[in-house]
């Protein structure tokens, strides 16, 4: 790969230069498979950036920005897209904002750059929902496309909305009350005692017999 390329991505992504010179396109798309998505509080999920329609594709930079008083960031994985010639220069978060770059190594061998016609994977940020909102957002900032010589690609950029809905609570187990002690009736006091002289008078009865 041209070794000017880093050196053109660390100058463009200082001037934030993104021009629609051609048509690649930056998605954001939701677990729904959509832009927008609906939550709920303290459920985790990934949103993952994908790439589409753009030729010589060799090297991307941008910053992911998001309300951290709504969402909290967990994590972010390269969607691996170069493979094993992939040089990474940033992967890092702060308060509200990711920053992602990577590019074809130096060391590859390839002697163009990507040409991509459906869409592919870039990243998956991943957040944990903290609070309650409505259409917060998660915006694609500063980004950048290089092709295999360092010059800049452009093209069009679609952000996320994602609304967080109040935890729901489950309510305690109901607990079945024990059955309630059935009373015996009074009868049964006076029933016990006649068992008990029915069966001394036949077994004096039977004495009598025997003799």
């Amino acid at each position: 790969m041209n070794k000017h390329l880093i050196f053109k991505l660390i100058a463009l992504v200082a001037s934030s230069y993104f021009y629609s010179a051609q048509a690649a396109t930056l998605t954001t798309q939701m677990p729904n498979g959509d832009s927008n998505y609906t939550t709920t509080k303290d459920s985790v999920f990934a949103a993952k950036i994908y790439i589409n329609n753009v030729a010589d594709f060799a090297g991307f930079d941008f910053n992911l920005a998001y309300d951290s008083t709504k969402l909290s960031a967990v994590s972010l994985t390269s969607g691996n897209i170069f493979g094993a010639d992939t040089d990474t220069f940033v992967n890092t978060f702060a308060a509200g904002s990711a920053h992602f770059a990577e590019a074809l190594s130096f060391s590859s061998s390839a002697a163009t750059g990507l040409t991509i016609i459906t869409p592919t994977l870039l990243a998956t940020f991943t957040f944990k929902a903290i609070d309650t909102a409505v259409n917060s957002q998660i915006n694609i900032l500063n980004p950048l496309l290089s092709n295999f010589l360092g010059d800049s690609l452009g093209g069009t950029l679609q952000g996320a909305f994602v609304s967080i809905n109040p935890a729901v609570i489950a309510p305690d187990p109901v607990v079945a009350p024990p059955p309630a002690a059935v009373p015996l009736p009074a009868a049964i006091f006076l029933f016990a005692p006649c068992l008990l002289a029915l069966f001394g008078f036949k077994k004096k009865n039977a004495q009598c017999v025997a003799c």
